[in-house]
């Protein structure tokens, strides 16, 4: 419960306007739940009127003394005359005493023809709240009340914790680091500069990755081949946790952007599956760390677009085509996001010796362990069916590597769980590439009678299957509810 707060008030007798003023704001005060001391509530005949001022000032229950400065009051202050003289020469030298100087609070309530306030000399360096402008009475009012509660406007934050990577063995050298940092001040300032920084930072991470090469001439032990290629894909760690974070704030940033600067950015990627050096001959395998990058990459954004609901974004990334680009120049004919699906086994031998354990897929499990703190396995795994299920639609390629992983709840999958929803289905048909509830359902039966498989893929030696599309989707319940 909050404690009351007592507060004494100091002021001239100067005119009855200005005892009218001086006691409707103690009635106001009051209202706010400030118990106030005033001579003319609190000062009966007989009583010692020098004492009660300086038992006021003085007294240890009086929270705050509110000096009230008109034109008079300075005036008498300045004298030494009268009351308020009398006052003046105690507050004056307790001001520095033994008593707090935040407990005297000067209040303006006049000031002269040229607007500076009448502070009288003693009070000259104090910093006042100006009550004497109409305007900002209410504004000032409220950091008079904040200041008797104690309750500022502006609070100073608790302390923090440092950020990690100032004590990291190996301090952060990537380029993408400062903009992601900079990213919210950048934004705020200059908002139509969107474009500008993603590419920026994309052309840096892209700079950055290539640095990523291994080294692997004259390696032909297989288990030594895959440690490197393995230990090389978990260095790699901060700079992808860069592209997840960025990505992120710009998808929270509510802003639009140009969808082609991803796209030209995922066009890119497979010049990291050839060497940059113009050698050759080359083991396909001494790139496998890129190819792990590559597919773990559109898992990832696929995955934190689906977190914001940014279901405009994957449409767009699943149903472009891309023009990609090779060793030697782009692709003629415009392909799809399958050609971004890379399959590593080069580290499998080496991953189940060190976890003595027997994988379904080693790099799925190194996937799902790589989870950064903002993204859940769930997250994850349901980016990586969606890539599924949108390709089994078109005829592409893509199997959902991590779907072992999933927890019994996320057999539902919400995305499709809540098509029942009109409104839902508004908002994800367009991962769907339809218009209507209609158009969808048609698309689930044509694609069920063509199913070769109707229990789903999955693993070999796994009884656990992918659900099939058609199964996860109560098809003539889509849109039934608002």
């Amino acid at each position: 419960m909050t404690k009351i707060p007592k507060i004494f008030i100091s002021y001239s007798w100067t005119t009855p306007q200005h005892e009218d003023w001086v006691i409707n704001l103690a009635e106001r005060l009051v209202s706010d739940g400030v118990d106030i001391i005033i001579d003319k509530w609190n000062l009966k005949e007989g009583h010692d009127k020098y004492n009660f001022m300086e038992t006021m000032v003085k007294s240890p229950d009086i929270q705050k003394v509110l000096i009230i400065l008109d034109k008079k009051y300075s005036e008498k202050a300045e004298k030494r005359a009268g009351g308020v003289g009398t006052e003046t020469q105690i507050i004056s030298p307790k001001i520095y005493g033994d008593v707090s100087q935040e407990k005297f609070i000067p209040i303006v309530a006049e000031k002269d023809e040229n607007g500076n306030a009448f502070v009288p000399t003693f009070l000259e360096s104090r910093i006042y709240i100006d009550l004497s402008d109409g305007d900002k009475f209410e504004e000032n009012y409220e950091s008079l009340l904040r200041n008797i509660y104690q309750r500022p406007a502006y609070s100073k934050p608790k302390i923090g914790k440092a950020p990690s990577y100032l004590f990291e063995d190996t301090p952060m050298t990537h380029k993408t680091s400062n903009i992601v940092r900079s990213f919210d001040n950048q934004i705020s300032k200059s908002p139509k500069r969107v474009n500008a920084i993603i590419r920026e930072f994309l052309n840096d991470f892209f700079d950055d990755l290539k640095g990523y090469s291994v080294d692997l001439k004259g390696t032909r032990d297989v288990i030594l081949f895959g440690k490197a290629i393995h230990d090389n894909i978990n260095s790699y760690t901060p700079l992808r946790n860069d592209y997840i974070i960025f990505l992120d704030k710009l998808f929270k940033s509510e802003l639009d952007f140009d969808i082609d600067i991803f796209i030209k950015f995922f066009e890119k990627l497979p010049i990291l599956k050839d060497p940059q050096d113009g050698r050759s001959s080359w083991s396909p395998s001494e790139f496998d760390n890129f190819r792990f990058f590559i597919h773990e990459i559109f898992i990832y954004t696929t995955a934190v677009g689906l977190k914001n609901e940014k279901y405009k974004f994957i449409e767009e990334i699943l149903y472009s085509g891309y023009f990609f680009q090779g060793r030697f120049d782009y692709k003629k004919e415009a392909q799809r996001f399958d050609e971004l699906y890379n399959y590593v086994d080069i580290f499998d031998q080496y991953y189940k010796q060190t976890y003595s354990k027997d994988y379904f897929s080693p790099m799925a499990d190194l996937i799902v362990k790589r989870l950064p703190e903002d993204l859940t396995l769930d997250d994850i795994v349901n980016a990586d069916l969606l890539i599924h299920y949108i390709a089994s639609f078109e005829n592409l390629r893509w199997f959902p590597i991590t779907y072992v992983y999933r927890t019994r709840d996320n057999g539902k999958f919400e995305l499709f769980h809540r098509l029942v929803s009109l409104r839902h289905f508004e908002k994800v048909k367009v991962l769907f590439n339809v218009n209507t509830v209609k158009e969808l359902q048609e698309k689930i039966a044509a694609f069920q009678t063509a199913e070769k498989n109707q229990n789903g893929t999955g693993y070999s030696r796994s009884f656990d299957r992918v659900i099939p599309i058609y199964k996860l989707i109560e098809s003539d319940k889509i849109g039934t509810i608002r």
